[in-house]
């Protein structure tokens, strides 16, 4: 079958890229055709964000004005050639149709935040104005977004509608589940980031990997901006004899930045001795690669990392603070990888019996 995938699919961003990588080559590894169906995302409630996430001539002053003058040339420099690898991965690796006007078999909702509405509602995530009605979902994620703040806009029933009509729905995180539980009445299916659910063990880059030993640093160039963050982190990589580097984000106080495209990404945390990071799929990259790592969880993410940890047995893995007794303490405790590759195991088991099972739903019914 023809299957379109609505992602967020143009997002300057290691993880998301990454997602939507596995998902597609899943839908291959299956046996069907994907597309990345394309849309302008709506920022309705949020119009800064549109300058932010949309580069075109329009998003130059606000580039100038926030990254150029504020943050500096280095950021603003690494942020262009990321920008660029991006583009070109996703040129190279995908193929893309409009949402509104391609003639799919059916459509998977998913990966990421799809259903979060912070800066705007995107109505074809809840499968809206599609030239198919064989939807379903795939680890969706309604991120930081709860049911107070779709009253708030107004908007229960436009998601709970659509949601209703899909053929299958499963969630990426307990808050998901709830969420959707409390709309629709539905027992959604609780699976894996298709990050965990695509296995790229044959997945292999050549890059150049730095010659030191390396602590890898994976945090937005908003966080781990604190000196006392930034004194803690170089001071354990100092005690442990490790160069500091940070693979797709930039961090002036690093040792080493490296710009790169998702799945050179994976070879600087197969290269890495151990892993920081407040992210999640920083995290995932982690535990995918069987590195050790040390997770710090910050108000945008708990939902998602706290359900993350939680499902891998890796609560231990979080740090309360970023401090370096903190991170010594973490990185002082052993990792049964050995288990969580088992939880590994029986959760792409799971998350592609959903997907077999929801597509074989939609080709029955066309």
């Amino acid at each position: 079958m023809k299957v379109g995938i609505l992602t967020h699919y143009d997002v300057n961003n290691q993880g998301a890229q990454l997602q939507m990588y596995a998902l597609y080559n899943k839908l291959i590894e299956l046996g069907h055709i994907p597309i990345i169906l394309t849309y302008t995302k709506n920022f309705d409630f949020n119009s800064g964000e549109r300058l932010k996430n949309q580069v075109s001539l329009k998003s130059i002053p606000y580039y100038l004005k926030n990254y150029m003058l504020k943050k500096g040339i280095g950021l603003t420099i690494f942020n262009v050639k990321k920008y660029s690898l991006n583009k070109k991965f996703r040129d190279n690796y995908f193929s893309y149709e409009g949402y509104a006007n391609s003639n799919i078999d059916c459509a998977i909702i998913g990966s990421d935040e799809v259903f979060s509405i912070p800066v705007g509602v995107n109505i074809m995530m809840y499968g809206h104005g599609l030239l198919t009605d064989k939807v379903f979902s795939y680890a969706p994620s309604f991120g930081q977004t709860d049911t107070e703040l779709i009253k708030k806009h107004n908007c229960t029933e436009l998601i709970r509608s659509g949601l209703l009509k899909f053929k299958a729905i499963s969630a990426r995180d307990i808050h998901t589940y709830k969420t959707i539980k409390h709309l629709t009445g539905i027992d959604a299916e609780t699976v894996c980031d298709p990050v965990l659910l695509y296995d790229f063990t044959n997945t292999r880059l050549n890059v150049k990997i730095p010659r030191q030993r390396y602590l890898l640093i994976y945090s937005y160039d908003r966080w781990m901006i604190e000196h006392s963050e930034i004194n803690a982190i170089k001071a354990y990589a100092r005690s442990k004899n490790l160069t500091t580097v940070s693979a797709g984000t930039y961090h002036k106080w690093c040792d080493v930045n490296i710009p790169c495209n998702c799945l050179e990404w994976i070879e600087y945390f197969r290269g890495a001795e151990a892993v920081i990071t407040d992210t999640f799929h920083g995290s995932i990259l982690s535990i995918i690669t069987s590195r050790p790592m040390a997770v710090y969880i910050r108000g945008l993410n708990t939902n998602k990392l706290l359900d993350l940890l939680e499902r891998t047995g890796l609560s231990h893995r979080r740090i309360n603070e970023i401090t370096f007794d903190e991170i010594d303490r973490v990185f002082d405790t052993n990792i049964d990888f050995n288990m969580v590759n088992d939880s590994i195991n029986e959760m792409r088991r799971k998350g592609t019996e959903f997907i077999r099972k929801a597509l074989e739903l939609c080709l029955k019914e066309n």
